[in-house]
């Protein structure tokens, strides 16, 4: 049996962890590893200097170009075919950037993490690249040194790489339906509570209360803001998630339907035929002969 690895985020020097930062194509001691696929349970911030190689996210290959970003979110299965590319990975999780509204997420705060973001990179200006480059260069050198205060330095320099991106994407987002700088955070903390319980099989009623709300009000939210319907969301996440079992893994149909929490394979299989189009088997084959 194989399973998706899930990597953690271990950061013994400082007093929390939260942070970490990675060359990339060998630059310094470190190497990143991620040429099998993978997830994380923190965020990553990929910036590339030297184009070269592909960036597999969710079953997407993305070029891998010069002045580019790339930012993976906590679940999401992806793989780095590095090819003399250079630059850096950021490490962190959500919790390092304090936000005024408690209640507001990560996500929701730098929209670009949008798990629902149909571009998971950006090309940027020649100028904000270079600004960007120049932080990630001092965030790089204040987490090598022994600065009593270099977790408050680093969650500054963070911050405001991420908000000269966030102003970028909002002014890009413009006029395009797609992409979304304003979600209702009430639908947010839904997408959320949705990643964290797909696999318990809830029904949009116990997810309605989890958030107070009621269940037509919630379905009411979620259609003017996604375009798609309370329980559509919940299962789109669960098809995802199979999705990645069966691309990802060795795991049998059987196994990834007990995994997912379905009463019997039968039944996944016709869930997952409803939604694809295709059977899990199916699926797995078009993969393999792709």
């Amino acid at each position: 049996m194989s399973i998706i690895p899930v990597h953690d985020l271990m950061i013994k020097d400082l007093q929390y962890a939260e942070f970490d930062i990675i060359p990339l194509n060998g630059l310094g001691k470190r190497n990143y590893d991620g040429v099998i696929p993978h997830r994380h349970n923190f965020y990553e911030f990929f910036v590339f200097t030297e184009g070269g190689g592909i960036h597999e996210l969710d079953f997407n290959d993305h070029k891998i170009k010069a002045n580019s970003l790339h930012f993976v979110s906590p679940t999401q299965v992806h793989k780095l075919k590095i090819n003399k590319s250079k630059g850096f990975v950021l490490c962190f999780t959500g919790d390092i950037i304090p936000f005024r509204n408690k209640n507001e997420n990560f996500a929701s705060h730098f929209p670009f993490y949008d798990l629902n973001s149909p571009q998971p990179y950006l090309q940027v200006s020649e100028k904000l690249f270079q600004d960007i480059v120049q932080l990630v260069n001092s965030i790089y050198d204040t987490f090598n040194s022994d600065h009593p205060f270099k977790i408050d330095m680093i969650r500054s320099y963070l911050n405001i790489i991420l908000l000269k991106v966030k102003q970028f994407f909002i002014e890009q987002s413009q006029g395009d339906d797609n992409k979304t700088t304003n979600r209702d955070t009430r639908v947010m903390e839904f997408i959320k509570l949705i990643d964290k319980q797909y696999a318990d099989q809830l029904t949009v009623q116990q997810y309605s209360e989890k958030l107070k709300l009621s269940p037509n009000y919630l379905n009411a939210l979620c259609k003017k803001e996604t375009g798609k319907s309370a329980i559509h969301l919940v299962h789109e996440r669960i098809v995802l998630e199979a999705k990645r079992l069966l691309y990802s893994t060795n795991l049998s149909v059987k196994e990834i339907s007990f995994a997912l929490n379905f009463e019997d394979v039968a039944y996944f299989n016709r869930f997952f035929k409803k939604n694809m189009a295709l059977t899990p088997l199916e699926y797995r084959q078009q993969l393999t002969n792709s």
